[in-house]
């Protein structure tokens, strides 16, 4: 098992419509097609910045559910707003949890 804590930054003074969208409709359509989201996030210092937390079982995993959720009808029309919110800069770090973390 392994997580990823996605960053995605909005165009200035867009954060809050960013966020709103991840939430109301991106971070839906991907548990729709199975992804297991553990939690979204606004930046405190950093309102145009916006952080999701995912977790999958193995890479299989992982390419099984972006594959459906990229192959999904509504995903085209997802990825329009989405690219015309976002300033183009995102990140995405793998963790694997610890034996003891508490998360595995």
């Amino acid at each position: 098992m392994f997580y990823e804590i996605r960053t995605e930054h909005a165009r200035a003074g867009l954060g809050p419509e960013l966020a709103l969208y991840m939430d109301e409709t991106v971070i839906p359509l991907h548990r729709e097609m199975g992804m297991t989201v553990v939690g979204s996030f606004t930046v405190a210092d950093d309102e145009d910045s916006f952080v999701w937390i995912r977790r999958f079982e193995d890479a299989a995993d992982r390419e099984q559910v972006l594959d459906a959720v990229h192959s999904h009808p509504r995903c085209a029309t997802v990825v329009d707003v989405v690219s015309a919110l976002l300033s183009g800069a995102e990140s995405t770090v793998r963790l694997e949890p610890t034996p003891r973390s508490g998360l595995c």
